[in-house]
């Protein structure tokens, strides 16, 4: 039998792992689409957009910790954190669905914002409830240095290959350019079909994962806690965990680190469509490369678990990350990459997709176990456990990539000068040199920034073992 210092089995890699399903067709949808959506095919000027998800970023900010806190509280037949997650399917599949089909009624740019607005915090709210309880449990399910790695990771690595097989689907499916609609990116009923399946494809994969998972129930118990339902009671709990310096310094590297890549998908589209001109069935070539490299990610995080210190191994990642993901605009620049339109570029784009999302993959998977490694910390230092308000800093770190990303892009394609309905007339050779300059600069100050905020994160293999040891 089984014990949660042992590494987690396959059944509940598995069910866990399905979670990110739901993960990766909602974020790829918001990340890589709602910006260019609403801007090119809805009219909301760039900056309008970013700023609506960069004020439902800051509701996040406040559901996702309360969420936590209401299910470390939960106590049911069911559960602590199951009910969340049923309770979550419903609303997320709707909403997901009602984004992308605004009412036809809504005419004015003030109308559309609100609408924007309002159902981007619902949509955030209802997957909070979902996703703050699915990653509460990781400490939960197992107290393996290596193991939590294992869930953590292909949960990310599902994330990203469910995104990159529904984002390779918007392109071949949805937004195939056509005589009269030259830019695919442009077909408003593409994304209102793909905006259907994604709401029932995100229902399915909760549903199974939170039915999945039922059968672990006994391993989310409690420490010395007593269950409260107060304002007083949240704060105190609250306030000790971000008492905690590893938190803190997981929290602001990992927020910095996801929106650097928030902005990397929010400006996917603009960069593969005007400033390599890229084709549809090039762009879809590189989606593929982007799955593939969801895929190696996946398959090799058992070396990448058992890889030495979280923290040494994510900091060299996330240098390594930020090299990579800049180096094809630096050397354009500089002169020393493949002009547009030539076979070579697209070889060369291909074979920088899939390392690019290795890195992404393994990094994300190792900041997210070192966040459910702090679990430890705030037993030993508070007497008791509350991974859903720690854990909560995985959730928002997801929607900072999104919403802060986009909000990002929103004020930088303004900065660049990016025209709102791009032709021959406004899209200069200034304008595209600019756009994908001044990318690769705010992403490597991003990334690097990151790696600065993860120094200050004081938790290693050895004083990880010793306080399971004394918890048990």
């Amino acid at each position: 039998m089984s014990t949660r210092t042992d590494s987690p089995p396959v059944r509940m890699q598995l069910f866990y792992g399905a979670g990110g399903i739901a993960n990766g067709i909602l974020s790829n949808g918001l990340s890589f689409f709602l910006l260019i959506y609403y801007n090119l095919v809805i009219g909301l000027p760039a900056e309008t957009v970013g700023f609506a998800l960069f004020v439902a970023l800051m509701f996040d900010a406040v559901s996702d910790p309360v969420v936590g806190y209401l299910s470390d509280n939960t106590r049911s037949r069911a559960g602590k954190r199951h009910p969340f997650m049923y309770v979550a399917i419903i609303p997320v599949a709707f909403l997901f669905w009602f984004i992308w089909n605004p009412p036809e009624s809504l005419t004015s740019q003030t109308q559309l914002f609100w609408f924007l607005l309002i159902t981007t915090i619902l949509l955030r709210t209802a997957m909070t409830l979902f996703d703050v309880p699915h990653n509460a449990m990781v400490p939960e399910l197992t107290k393996n240095y290596s193991g939590r790695t294992m869930l953590a990771g292909l949960k990310v690595s599902v994330t990203w290959i469910a995104g990159q097989i529904m984002v390779i689907a918007m392109y071949v499916i949805w937004l195939v350019p056509t005589d009269t609609m030259p830019y695919g990116i442009l077909n408003q009923a593409g994304y209102q079909e793909a905006g259907l399946v994604g709401a029932i494809i995100i229902a399915l994969a909760i549903a199974i994962t939170a039915i999945g998972t039922r059968r672990w129930q006994d391993r989310m118990y409690d420490i010395s806690h007593v269950a409260t339902y107060s304002a007083s009671g949240f704060f105190s709990q609250f306030i000790a965990a971000f008492k905690l310096p590893a938190l803190r310094a997981i929290f602001i590297s990992s927020a910095i680190f996801a929106v650097g890549a928030g902005i990397g998908a929010a400006l996917w589209t603009y960069l593969t469509s005007f400033f390599w001109e890229l084709n549809n069935d090039q762009i879809s070539l590189i989606l593929v490369a982007n799955l593939i490299g969801a895929l190696i990610a996946g398959a090799t995080l058992k070396g990448i678990a058992r890889f030495g210190d979280k923290k040494s191994s994510a900091i060299f990642l996330s240098l390594l990350s930020a090299v990579v993901g800049v180096a094809p605009y630096m050397l354009r620049e500089i002169g020393f990459f493949p002009a547009n339109g030539t076979e070579l570029l697209i070889w060369l784009l291909f074979i920088h997709g899939i390392l690019q999302i290795i890195l992404i993959v393994w990094t994300s998977s190792l900041l997210t176990s070192m966040t459910a490694d702090v679990v430890e910390l705030g037993i030993k230092t508070n007497g008791y456990q509350n991974e859903g308000i720690i854990t909560s800093v995985i959730t928002f770190v997801l929607k900072a990539g999104t919403a802060g990303g986009l909000a990002t892009s929103g004020l930088f394609l303004a900065f660049v000068g990016f025209p709102e309905a791009p032709d021959q007339s406004n899209l200069t050779a200034e304008v595209t040199r600019s756009l994908g300059w001044n990318y690769a600069c705010l992403s490597l100050v991003v990334y690097l920034a990151s790696v600065v905020a993860l120094m200050f994160y004081r938790l290693d293999k050895a004083q990880f073992d010793e306080l399971v040891a004394i918890r048990d």
